[in-house]
Parts: C-alpha cells; sequence; structure tokens
C-alpha cells in the first residue's frame, strides 16, 4: 500500500521496520512475522522485489527479468523457499558458444584460462587486487589470451574493477564455477517476491511502497524512521536492508539516508566493498535467426550461452523456452562508461554486436527485430547499481556492517554474505534470514 500524505502522522510502533522490501528485507520480513512479531517493511519503490525485477512489456511475448534472473546452481535457501511456495522452476538448456576476433573461439579456452589462473593462484599466500595479480603472475607473452579472458570474464561476470576485486575471493569463485545446473523461475522472479510479500501480510505485517526513508532517528531500543512525505514509523530495532550503492550513495542523492546519530564507521566500511553495475538488453526477434544458415549469417544451432569479444560480454537465449529472445549483458567498467547513454543507443549498440557476432547485415536484424529493451541498473535511482564483489577489504567491512548497533539497528543484504555466491538472490535471503536471529 502507498504511504499517506499526511505530513503530520505517526504509525504505530511496532517491533522491528525493515528498510528496502527486496529479496532480502521480504525473507527477513517472513521470519519476523512468522515468529509473532509486529513488522513493518518500507519500500522507496512503487513495486516490491527491488533488484528482482519481472516485467510484462508491451511487444515482447514472454516476461523478461530486468534484474536477477537465474538460480545459480543448487542454492538451498532459494531451493527451500520455491519448494515452501510452490513455485516452479527448470534448468536452462543450450550450446556454449564463443566468438573472438570475428570467428568461433573453443569454449574450452575458457576452461583452461581458469585452469591456468587456479593454478598460479593457488600458491598466493596474501591477497592482492586481481589487476596486481596478472602484471606479477601472467605477465608473459604467452598468457595473453589468459589474461584478456580473465579480464573480461571478471569485469563482465562479477561486474567488478579487477584494480580493486579480491584475488582469493575469485579464486574461491573459480574452484567453484561451472560445477552446478542453472535455473529460471518458470513464471519470473516475481513469484518468490509475491510469495514472500504474502506470508508478511498473512501473519499480520505490514508493507508501504512509494515510501522513501530520508532520515532513521535512533536510540538504543527506539528508532524513528522519517519519510520524505514527513510520515514518522517508530520501532524498537530496525533492519536495513537497502542495496549496497544506497549505503555508499552522496547526501543529495534521492535513496540517501541520514542516521542520527551518524555512522560514519558503518558508512565508511560500505564503501570498503565493491559495487558493481549492469545494463540489460532485451531483443525478440521474429525467427531464430541463429538456428538457421540463411543469409550467410553465422549459425549457432540450440545456442544457449553465447560469450564475446564485444562490449556486450555474454548473451543467452531463454531455452528450454523457445521464445526467439537474446538477452545481451553490459557489465563493470565497460557498463559504467556509457552511464548516460540513451536505452535507444544501448539497443543499437546491441544491435551493432549482434552484427558482429553472427556475421548478419544490420539491416537483416532489424528487418527481423520484433521488441527492443534496456534497463540500467545504474541510473535506477534506489539501487544506483547491480550487486556487489569482493575487494581485498570486504571480509573486514562485512564484520564491521554486520555487527548491531546497540542491539538496535541491523544491517543485512547480499553484499554482506559470508558464502561464496557474494551478488545473487541466494545470499541476499540467506543474509536476511540469518540476520533476522539476531534480532
Amino acid at each position: 500500500m502507498d504511504e499517506s500524505t499526511n505530513k503530520k502522522t505517526s504509525h504505530a510502533k511496532v517491533d522491528v521496520i525493515i528498510i528496502g522490501a527486496g529479496a532480502s528485507g521480504l525473507a527477513a520480513g517472513k521470519e519476523i512475522a512468522k515468529a509473532g512479531k509486529k513488522v513493518c517493511v518500507l519500500e522507496a519503490r512503487n513495486r516490491l522485489g527491488g533488484r528482482i525485477h519481472t516485467l510484462t512489456v508491451p511487444g515482447f511475448s514472454t516476461h523478461i527479468e530486468a534484474g536477477a534472473e537465474f538460480v545459480h546452481g543448487d542454492m538451498p535457501v532459494t531451493k527451500s523457499l520455491l519448494k515452501e511456495g510452490g513455485i516452479e522452476f527448470n534448468s536452462t538448456a543450450g550450446n556454449y558458444y564463443g566468438i573472438k576476433n570475428g570467428k568461433f573461439h573453443d569454449p574450452e579456452n575458457l576452461w583452461i584460462a581458469f585452469s591456468t589462473l587456479l593454478s598460479k593462484a593457488g600458491s598466493l599466500k596474501q591477497d592482492i587486487p586481481f589487476s596486481e595479480f596478472l602484471d606479477q603472475y601472467l605477465n608473459e607473452e604467452k598468457f595473453k589470451d589468459v589474461r584478456e579472458t580473465a579480464r573480461a570474464f571478471v569485469e563482465g561476470y562479477d561486474a567488478a574493477d579487477i584494480k580493486r576485486a579480491s584475488t582469493f575471493a575469485l579464486r574461491e569463485e573459480w574452484n567453484n564455477f561451472g560445477q552446478s545446473d542453472q535455473y529460471r523461475l518458470k513464471s519470473g522472479y516475481i513469484k518468490l517476491i509475491d510469495f514472500l510479500s504474502k506470508e508478511i501480510i498473512k501473519h499480520n505485517g505490514e508493507i508501504f511502497v512509494s515510501t522513501v526513508v530520508k532520515e532513521i532517528r535512533w536510540k538504543p531500543d527506539n528508532v524513528e524512521v522519517i519519510s520524505d512525505k514527513g510520515k514518522i514509523y517508530s520501532a524498537r530495532k530496525a533492519l536495513i536492508t537497502v542495496p549496497l550503492g544506497v549505503l555508499q550513495s552522496k547526501p543529495d542523492d534521492e535513496a540517501h539516508i541520514l542516521f542520527s546519530p551518524g555512522l560514519p564507521g558503518k558508512l565508511e566500511a560500505a564503501k570498503s566493498i565493491g559495487y558493481g553495475t549492469a545494463t540489460k538488453v532485451f531483443l525478440e526477434f521474429k525467427e531464430a535467426f541463429w538456428e538457421s544458415s540463411e543469409n550467410q549469417i553465422r549459425k549457432m544451432p540450440e545456442l544457449g550461452l553465447l560469450i564475446s569479444d564485444t562490449p556486450f560480454t555474454a548473451c543467452w537465449t531463454q531455452l528450454p523456452n523457445k521464445t526467439p529472445l537474446l538477452t545481451g549483458w553490459l557489465a563493470g567498467p565497460q557498463a559504467e562508461k556509457y552511464k548516460n547513454t540513451s536505452d535507444e543507443n544501448i539497443i543499437n549498440m546491441a544491435l551493432d554486436a549482434l552484427s558482429y557476432i553472427f556475421n548478419a547485415d544490420r539491416s537483416f536484424l532489424l528487418k527481423n527485430l520484433h521488441a527492443g529493451k534496456a534497463v540500467n541498473w545504474q541510473t535506477d535511482p534506489f539501487s544506483l547499481g547491480a550487486y556487489s564483489y569482493a575487494t581485498i577489504e570486504s571480509n573486514e567491512a562485512k564484520k564491521i556492517l554486520a555487527q548491531p548497533v546497540e542491539d538496535t539497528l541491523f544491517f543485512a543484504g547480499e553484499a554482506l554474505s559470508e558464502g561464496t555466491a557474494m551478488g545473487t538472490a541466494e545470499e541476499a535471503l540467506a543474509n536476511g534470514i540469518k540476520t533476522t536471529k539476531k534480532l
């Protein structure tokens, strides 16, 4: 429900106020409400889900996932909630292709690169930024392809700046990479958000959307949250689950939250954790032209995932759903370059990339384009980016952020994850639930 516009109103005091109705906040809200405590969830946007955002867009014949799209392997918390909510999910399908220098690039080269990186990183005794690791351990000419592959992967998959990214964290990630199936929710991630929010309401919790938190005034066991419309929400405790970008924001940003008294140690810690960005581009065509070799187009039968040396480092289909939809992924420093580029120009960039990838005339692609849309997460005022990544300071920073303030203010979210899947919906859910045990 929307917040009242009456500037003089106050909300009845509750046990816990949760700020942010993304995966972490809603998962936490469900646990708190089911435990019999009075909970109130405040969300700045006019919708629930945060960086989970399933869209139904005119022109597209299926829903699109503007934000989180995949369940990356055997994620126990996500799968448990999906089972509890009776939500169906499917394995992804299709073949993996690579394009480099205008030609097919053997997918095995990626695994060879990982093997080389793990071999070199295995003896590393002290964590260093990944750029330094490449310079020190892979600076020979024979490792040029490995360096290029690694840089593109870290910037693309992890949305990370290699000058800040932790080599230890990447080493751990790569040890587990590609060992599990990937899944999609059959009717979209929104089904999980709907389930969590309904559970909160069912157990007498409240959720308010279009409620931008501007200030949190607190003292031990007492919190007052003031919205942009002047309404005051009171509670014994507050759980802050906003994206890391909000904690890193500047005072003039719309999402910026003022803490009174201030929390300089917490906010400095937040700035020590990496936070990357991404833009997703959705292009639905009249037919899956990559299945056919007509018009001298480069054929890619049963295309599932494509890695390329374009700015759009990855693109993928919806297989086993045969909708002829390609999703392009522009992330990390490459995405930051195009922060102020219009959606129309981003779509044009994606078409240029596809023209190169498939050796197809742009006129052919335009003629067959059915619908197009771009979603730029760094311009979203309430996320200011996509997801976190580990820096060499992250572990210490996460400990500082995870420590409750006077048993009154608590922080949670994917950025505070202690698992190996930092930046995922799984870690957002898991950390939100784990943090409720401290309340």
